[in-house]
């Protein structure tokens, strides 16, 4: 392949023209194809409407299974690649190398060796000097929080006042204003303990959580259901009244799970199997340690300790390690005292992260900024080096603490 000047002359070039450069270049008639390519530069080069990205086998992979590859993002973000189940930053990169593009051109493996006896010429359409990269990231799903947030369910009685006015959204619209992929979209909105009320993805405002989970809870105490497991369609007739019927299904499955019970009818192997849920003592222990620590401010452990645990079922108990990446404790202090700290409300950027938790304390212990910086950790980039990169190791009384690198502003 031969690169040519712009002129006129570039599309005149003859097979003499070739030989004479192919022999001052030395080259071998192994070395050589039938077909030589001439290329050229066009006279009106279109740098701009051209876009590389570079991309790897998983993107590649879901090209060629034809799958849906998504770019999103709103003018003010970043935009980001999705796949049906990973999201990628896109970069923009440079190269001091000319990458030269083309209609048109035949690889050596595709020509037939042997001296040049045919000319063909290729034209250049344009010349790129930066592509895009596509780094894998977490999905950016704070929005997702916001969003659902505008317009809380309180119940149905509610649904015409004026607070509660606010957008709302359908799984459609959700996956074009959140930079995730479906399948993250479908774990954060889980995570969020989202569901669907008359076709619109909602969250249901916190205090209606409780009367609901009270409700639930009052049945079982009646009903003898900690143990035997709550039976669905019976919970969801007795609640019917007071709430519809997907909110008590929804509440129900985010403070329970499932379990089958099997009964033998008579001598046969015939079974009878009925779904049950059972109440999750983990789940129900976190959601009432919210309500005593939401409102409070910073709480004598001792009394929040004794107040939590009056709060959930006489059945259960409870323990601080069902609280982690929610509350903080302060053990320097004297009392001790907790405080409200959700990891949900800290920044999505992972330095931003760390600056405001290194802001809130300046010394943390593994154990207590694990639950912190956990989930925006990777495959490739764990707690241990994300610590390694962003925050400096020390020993306190005997214990390894960690502190900001940088100044925190």
């Amino acid at each position: 392949m031969e690169e040519s000047g712009q002129d006129e002359n570039c599309k005149e070039r003859t097979l003499d023209d070739v030989n004479a450069i192919l022999d001052f270049a030395k080259l071998k008639t192994d070395d050589l194809r039938t077909r030589v390519q001439c290329i050229y530069f066009s006279e009106h080069l279109d740098n701009e409407r051209i876009k590389l990205l570079e991309m790897d086998s998983v993107i590649l992979d879901s090209l060629t299974a034809q799958q849906q590859v998504v770019i999103r993002g709103d003018k003010d973000e970043n935009a980001v690649l999705c796949t049906n189940d990973k999201t990628f930053e896109i970069k923009e990169a440079e190269t001091s190398n000319s990458m030269l593009i083309m209609t048109q051109l035949e690889y050596g493996d595709e020509l037939t060796p042997g001296e040049p006896q045919e000319i063909q010429m290729r034209e250049v359409c344009s010349v790129l000097y930066k592509y895009y990269e596509l780094r894998p990231c977490k999905p950016k799903v704070k929005k997702l929080k916001k969003l659902l947030e505008q317009n809380e369910f309180s119940g149905k009685e509610c649904e015409e006042d004026e607070e509660h006015q606010g957008s709302k959204f359908t799984y459609t619209d959700l996956l074009d204003l959140v930079q995730a992929s479906e399948t993250e979209l479908q774990v954060a909105l889980k995570k969020l303990n989202a569901c669907v009320i008359d076709g619109y993805w909602r969250v249901l405002n916190f205090d209606f959580m409780s009367q609901v989970l009270n409700h639930i809870i009052g049945l079982c105490d009646e009903n003898d259901w900690y143990d035997s497991g709550i039976q669905l369609d019976e919970c969801c007739q007795a609640l019917g009244e007071i709430y519809p019927r997907s909110v008590v299904h929804h509440v129900v499955s985010s403070f329970s799970k499932p379990r089958t019970s099997t009964t033998v009818e008579d001598d046969s192997s015939h079974q009878n199997t009925d779904s049950l849920f059972v109440l999750n003592e983990d789940s129900i222990c976190r959601f009432f340690a919210e309500v005593v620590l939401r409102q409070s401010g910073m709480f004598n452990l001792e009394e929040f300790l004794k107040v939590w645990q009056q709060c959930v079922p006489e059945c259960m108990k409870t323990s601080l390690h069902q609280i982690e990446g929610m509350a903080l404790i302060n053990t320097d202090t004297t009392p001790q005292v907790i405080c409200y700290f959700p990891v949900e409300n800290l920044p999505e950027d992972i330095p931003e992260r760390f600056n405001y938790l290194f802001k809130r304390r300046q010394k943390w212990t593994l154990a207590e900024i694990t639950p912190y910086i956990k989930d925006v950790a990777t495959e490739k980039t764990n707690v241990g080096a994300l610590l390694m990169k962003y925050a400096r190791a020390s020993l306190q009384n005997g214990v390894k603490v960690f502190n900001s690198k940088k100044p925190v502003t």
